[in-house]
């Protein structure tokens, strides 16, 4: 059996597990529905990625005490991209490749309350042309101190399968997460969220449509810029740690939140994200959003914009024993900005619509990575909620 069919069949054996619970939970006469549709467009600039997402979601309560939550996802992608090599002269244009794919998947979450405690079973399956995903995941949510203090405790797992064009056979990745969190309710106006996460992921974790260049000596004298696939680790390990605060400020009709995440990973990269949002309420059915969030991060140890005027020497294909190398812009010294706003309008109880637009900017922090290799987009999304 190959690899493809057995990843289809475990997330097909998953999907039909969602279904037993679904069958077996008792369900009241009133039960709820939300059915939920988003679309999304994510478009960067000078001709760069496109992507196009469709997603679907509904939501059924089953009884009293359980919900099931389905939700299917297609992605379009499409544009160029950076291949990993430099630009001819400094500061000019990196070479693109071009890509065009699709994505298609599910996800499903089945959970049920016991007293205290509500239990979460999760399954989720990816396919893209090139890659496979089929996860899982099992979170609890333990209420303490009259519903004013909520823990969180979850484990997820992934296997993916990668189609890489210089094997006979698809690669494997594994990942492993687990989570603790707590959320405190301070007062009927104030919270605060804490989320301390680890996780583990191993096997093939380059990517293999980037390259990573050297002058190299064909004949004696004779140096020519090749190109080579990169080199990365086996194993990542990365640890995150998240906080938030939210508050209600009835004055203002609003209300505010704040987060900060600090993650640090065995590839050397450390990143830190402070998001702030404010929802603004204007009559009874509009709700206003604007949001704003930085990003920056160092560079992965193994980053080089090149091999030149080192001693590596590239390997014909991935070595775990290293040396690791990658010219991939995406590990480098770097920042982001995005900012944008949100509207919801909610005509009636069980009808929504909402509108958002983002604009995303990266920008290079080493002095060395050409400009041209960060990306800016637009984005923007819409989506309609029905509940009955």
């Amino acid at each position: 059996m190959t690899a493809d069919r057995k990843s289809f069949d475990s997330s097909l054996a998953a999907l039909c597990l969602m279904l037993v619970l679904f069958l077996l939970s008792p369900r009241a006469s009133q039960a709820e529905t939300v059915t939920d549709y988003k679309f999304e467009d994510y478009q960067e600039s000078n001709g760069r990625i496109k992507v196009q997402t469709h997603c679907a979601l509904i939501e059924q309560t089953l009884g009293t005490d359980a919900r099931l939550k389905i939700t299917g996802v297609i992605d379009a992608i499409s544009g160029a991209t950076p291949t990993g090599q430099p630009a001819s002269t400094p500061g000019g244009e990196v070479p693109l490749a071009e890509i065009n794919d699709r994505r298609t998947a599910w996800t499903a979450d089945f959970s049920r309350q016991f007293g205290r405690v509500n239990l979460s079973l999760g399954a989720a399956h990816s396919r893209e042309n090139d890659y496979t995903s089929t996860g899982f995941s099992f979170n609890t949510l333990t209420d303490f101190n009259q519903k004013n203090t909520t823990l969180l405790v979850g484990l997820a797992g992934a296997r993916d399968h990668i189609l890489v064009f210089y094997r006979p056979d698809r690669a494997a990745k594994r990942t492993s997460d687990v989570i603790l969190g707590v959320t405190q309710l301070l007062d009927a106006k104030t919270s605060i969220q804490f989320n301390l996460s680890y996780g583990r992921a191993t096997g093939y974790l380059s990517d293999p449509y980037k390259l990573i260049q050297k002058r190299t000596e064909i004949l004696p004298g004779l140096f020519l810029p090749l190109a080579f696939g990169e080199n990365r680790p086996d194993s990542r390990d990365k640890w995150i740690v998240y906080g938030c605060y939210n508050h209600t400020v009835d004055r203002l009709r609003g209300a505010v939140e704040g987060s900060y995440r600090i993650y640090h990973d065995s590839f050397g990269v450390t990143s830190q994200t402070l998001g702030l949002a404010w929802f603004q309420q204007l009559g009874s059915q509009l709700v206003v959003s604007p949001s704003l969030r930085f990003y920056q991060q160092s560079a992965a140890d193994f980053y080089r914009v090149s091999l030149d005027n080192t001693s590596i020497i590239p390997d014909a294909g991935p070595n775990p024993a290293g040396p690791f190398y990658s010219a991939d812009y995406r590990l480098t010294k770097l920042r982001t900005v995005t900012g944008g706003v949100k509207l919801i309008w909610t005509p009636r109880g069980t009808f929504k619509i909402d509108f958002a637009w983002e604009r995303y900017e990266m920008k290079g922090r080493d002095g060395v990575t050409s400009a041209s290799a960060f990306p800016k987009a637009n984005i923007l999304t819409a989506g309609v909620q029905v509940n009955w």
